[in-house]
């Protein structure tokens, strides 16, 4: 019923807040070291290098070997015309074959691979930011189940300590029976909200690790973390807007690859061997061939304008999403700053609501000691005081989510 009260709360504090140890950014790094689809992402692009050295295989010399042995058998009213088949057809070259002139075409196609690589990129950027954001929140809801948690065992160990005094005061008559009565049924009260508080935060600390991806729950500690507002309002550093602007740069890209389907092909080719309708004239017609192949597309039934037609709708559905996607993203910021600031203002509201009641419990404890005042009285005074203590704790991680979903816009 002295100092005491206030000592032991904040020791009670002190000493829970040293015993965990494990901060926010260390659950961030496991969970982002443990995710598969990071993973998935991260193998994608390097998937992708190979797929440019395949597209740069193909315009490389492709050298082949040709073989057939076929023979047409014939009889008495039956079989090919030999006027056709020859008989047979024996052959075996080595085909060789060169495209030209295609370094636009490569050009065009390895940049096509190098926006995709880009998109792979971004959306392991988008991955982390919703993956960093949902782990934060969920360890935001979990330190404030722990930190209420904490506060409830540091109130029943205060209660009790009263209770003590109180005794001593029954025994003396300065208080009733009933006021120590009371004060019993208001620890078992606590007892059972502590047991609650406790049930929630095994809950919450699963669903971390879960999130997280970690297999060993043993020595899951947690501390408070400190977040401040790191993002200004500017929607260009989104990675949602890096994609608008990849996007964009793909249909340009692919205006550029259906003009190279325009451009004139040119194949060198040649092959050796030989290629003889009978066995016996094998090793006469040994031989060889080259030449080159001109391909030049003249009508294609405006199949080009047709296709630059789609590419234009989807420019102008890109342009669309992006001016509306900016201002969801200026409407958000906004919403959410508003919201810090009214949070911020409770905050101040409720601390200066808990200074008044300090002030109110001390002269309290003070007349108690001398039996001045009801102990009923005190009971509500403090019960008011666990509520508003309760209110600051959530209006504290209230603020703290704010601030992370702030930090993390897309």
């Amino acid at each position: 019923m002295k100092k005491a009260f206030w000592s032991t709360l904040l020791l009670s504090s002190l000493l829970s807040a040293n015993i965990f140890a494990q901060s926010l950014d260390d659950f961030i790094s496991l969970g982002v070291k443990n995710s598969p689809l990071l993973y998935d992402l991260n193998n994608q692009r390097i998937a992708s290098k190979f797929d440019s050295l395949l597209i740069l295989a193909t315009f490389k010399p492709q050298i082949r070997q040709l073989t057939q042995f076929a023979h047409y058998p014939t009889g008495s009213g039956w079989g090919y015309d030999e006027a056709i088949t020859n008989g047979g057809n024996y052959s075996a070259v080595v085909n060789y074959n060169q495209p030209i002139g295609n370094k636009k075409l490569i050009s065009s196609q390895l940049y096509s691979l190098d926006l995709i690589n880009q998109t792979l990129k971004v959306n392991e950027i988008i991955t982390t930011i919703e993956l960093t954001k949902g782990i934060t929140a969920q360890y935001l809801t979990a330190y404030s189940d722990f930190a209420q948690n904490m506060f409830y065992k540091s109130v029943i160990e205060t209660l009790n300590n009263e209770q003590k005094t109180l005794k001593i005061l029954v025994e003396k008559g300065v208080y009733a029976l009933t006021d120590l009565m009371n004060l019993q049924v208001m620890i078992t009260s606590q007892k059972i909200i502590l047991s609650q508080s406790s049930i929630q935060l095994s809950n919450d600390i699963a669903l971390l690790i879960f999130i997280c991806g970690i297999t060993d729950i043993s020595n899951i500690n947690l501390i408070k973390p400190d977040l401040k507002v790191d993002q200004e309002y500017d929607p260009e550093k989104s990675p949602l807007f890096a994609q608008f602007k990849i996007d964009s740069l793909q249909n340009i890209n692919h205006k550029q690859l259906i003009d190279n389907n325009y451009r004139p092909r040119i194949n060198l080719f040649a092959d050796a061997g030989f290629n003889a309708i009978t066995v016996e004239n094998i090793p006469h017609n040994m031989g060889t061939s080259l030449g080159i192949n001109l391909s030049i597309p003249i009508y294609d039934g405006k199949q080009r304008k047709l296709e630059y037609s789609k590419i234009n709708i989807s420019e102008n559905t890109r342009s669309f999403y992006k001016k509306f996607q900016s201002s969801q993203y200026k409407l958000q910021f906004n919403q959410l700053q508003n919201q810090l600031k009214q949070t911020d203002n409770l905050i101040i509201e409720i601390k200066n609501q808990i200074d008044e009641l300090e002030k109110l419990i001390g002269i309290y404890q003070i007349e108690l000691d001398k039996g001045l005042v009801r102990f009923l009285d005190f009971i509500t005074v403090f019960n008011n005081y666990i509520a508003t203590k309760n209110s600051a704790m959530v209006a504290e991680m209230g603020r703290m989510q704010i601030i992370n979903q702030m930090n993390h816009l897309k």
